[in-house]
């Protein structure tokens, strides 16, 4: 099941319009959903691993095939790149879990799971945009004109690509994952036999 996992984040990021969505100096992201979708329905480990492949691909991608006109400045960098999607493929499965051990229907989990990691990876990759990348360079790739700060420019992107996100991972997710989990429970039961 990773290696699928896998093979359809790679298929996102090198075809356009199936992983990134441009929006100017930015793009949405769709990438995150099947991270989540791993985490919640595969589990932690997997989420874990899916979005560090996600990550290892957008680190890849920043030298040899920018996403965006900020991808090369920033994503070069594994703690913006790589860290924030491995945590969020992990608080996707743990936080799936948590709210399964809460008697928290499944859907209801799936969509908890699917806002904190997506938030997770959100504020991971800006703050560290905004604590490593104070200059006018980067300032200016991702939109500032004037006197227009980076930290102002990430709260617009927060606004633009992060609520957007947000809501099409918390409604999308569980429609992916409900019906995959299922399977995988099945497989895993027949497998225990």
């Amino acid at each position: 099941m990773d290696a699928l996992l896998m093979a359809i984040v790679l298929v996102q990021n090198i075809f356009p319009f199936l992983g990134y969505i441009p929006l100017g100096p930015f793009s949405m992201t769709l990438i995150g959903l099947t991270v989540i979708v791993a985490g919640t329905a595969l589990g932690p480990k997997d989420g874990l691993l899916i979005g560090g492949f996600w990550g290892l691909i957008t680190f890849i991608r920043a030298f040899t095939w920018p996403s965006s006109p900020v991808a090369p400045l920033v994503f070069t960098n594994p703690l913006v790149s790589v860290v924030p999607r491995l945590l969020m493929g992990l608080a996707a499965g743990l936080v799936y879990l948590w709210g399964r051990q809460r008697q928290w229907s499944m859907r209801r989990s799936m969509r908890v799971a699917a806002a904190v990691a997506a938030l997770t990876n959100t504020i991971l990759v800006l703050g560290m945009v905004f604590f490593f990348y104070q200059t006018p360079a980067v300032a200016t790739a991702f939109g500032a004109k004037g006197n227009q700060t980076l930290g102002y420019v990430l709260m617009i992107s927060l606004v633009t690509n992060a609520v957007p996100e947000l809501v099409l991972d918390v409604l999308v997710a569980p429609l992916i994952a409900v019906p995959l989990r299922h399977r995988w429970d099945k497989i895993s039961a027949q497998i225990l036999k």
